[in-house]
Order: C-alpha cells, then structure tokens, then sequence
C-alpha cells in the first residue's frame, strides 16, 4: 500500500484520497453549475455523502458554501 501512495503522489501530487476528494468536488461544481438539484441530491451524486460533508469541503477547498457557488454561477450565466 504504501508503494501505491508514494508512485500516486508522485505522480499526481496528491495522496489517493485527496485526488478522489477533488475529483468528487469537481463533480459537485458541475452538478451546482447546470443542474437545480437539491444540495442532498448534488451531494450523493457526486459521492460526498451528506449536504454538511459537501458544504465542509466547499467552505475549506472553493472558499463559499454550495449555495453560494450556485448562486454565483447562476448570476454568472445571467450576465452573458
């Protein structure tokens, strides 16, 4: 296991499961971006679990809650 970890990191910068988190939240952003699902909806489809365990990593990786994102998206797509 520990192979795996050390040739992962080496080549992708990150530990396993930090790649998969990101990979998760990149899902997450997209699901916020063109869809109007529910946060618990956006949460279980991109693999983060619950809506709190999504807005944690939201808050600590983008910097603003997912309704946040969503809202500042939106408003984003408006003004095109």
């Amino acid at each position: 296991m520990r192979t795996l970890t050390r040739r992962f990191h080496a080549e992708t910068g990150l530990s396993p499961l930090q790649w998969l988190l990101h990979r998760r939240l990149d899902r997450a952003r997209q699901l916020l971006e063109t869809t109007t699902l529910p946060m618990d909806k956006v949460a279980w489809h991109s693999g983060m679990g619950t809506a709190d365990s999504l807005r944690q990593h939201m808050v600590r990786r983008v910097g603003v809650t997912p309704t946040a994102y969503r809202t500042s998206f939106s408003r984003g797509q408006i003004a095109r």
